[in-house]
């Protein structure tokens, strides 16, 4: 983060020990603040109306949610935040599901201070987070998303595209950075979700992050 700015953060909870133990944390930092702590989602879309605010963790089970359906709302509302899903229940339905609904990441509650804020800095870099392993219990192993797989191999320029929109990159900015057209972005978009047996993009940026599929590498 650049100059004294620091990256505000909207707490939304519904277990008052939980999210003290959580604005605790995020106040020892010299980068993060959290500048509401809420326990609805009215509450939420209140503080959210109130000022900037960079990312939002949204307790998937607390009142107003209605699971993913709050979080289409939020991002409705608030398109310019980042959304992501703080929950105690962990599995790939929810978290595919949550993902589909626009969240930028899922973090389990069992997770320790310093690993969510991991996962909140990765969040905040524009990339999309998911909890290790947490994608295969549903039987869907990475091997079925490898390039080469039987739903097709990756190109080195879909892959290139992938990557960047595992940085939350949109498609006018991924065609002015790898230098092509819009239209063709969103070609190359629909191939890799076809080839990654996915419906959206947030589902395929998870995939790759969880599989390695698109390791950082130098720019070219």
């Amino acid at each position: 983060m650049a100059g004294d700015k620091r990256t505000r953060i909207v707490i939304a909870d519904d277990h008052p020990l939980y999210r003290e133990a959580l604005a605790t944390a995020f106040g020892r930092t010299a980068d993060i603040e959290a500048s509401a702590s809420v326990d609805d989602l009215e509450q939420a879309l209140a503080a959210l109306d109130n000022g900037p605010v960079d990312l939002v963790l949204l307790d998937l089970d607390m009142p107003g949610m209605s699971g993913s359906t709050g979080i289409v709302r939020v991002r409705e509302r608030h398109p310019e935040t980042r959304v992501a899903v703080i929950s105690g229940s962990v599995g790939a339905a929810k978290i595919r599901e949550s993902l589909a609904a626009g969240a930028c990441g899922y973090v389990p509650k069992t997770f320790t201070p310093d690993m969510i804020l991991a996962a909140v800095r990765l969040m905040l870099s524009g990339a999309i987070y998911v909890p290790p392993d947490a994608l295969t219990e549903a039987g869907e192993a990475a091997s079925e998303v490898r390039p080469g797989g039987a739903s097709g191999t990756l190109t080195p320029r879909e892959l290139e595209v992938l990557r960047l929109l595992t940085k939350g990159a949109a498609n006018k900015e991924i065609a002015r950075q790898i230098g092509v057209a819009e239209v063709t972005v969103k070609l190359h978009t629909r191939r890799i979700l076809e080839k990654l047996g996915v419906r959206n993009r947030a589902a395929a940026a998870a995939i790759a992050v969880r599989t390695g599929l698109v390791a950082d590498e130098p720019a070219s």
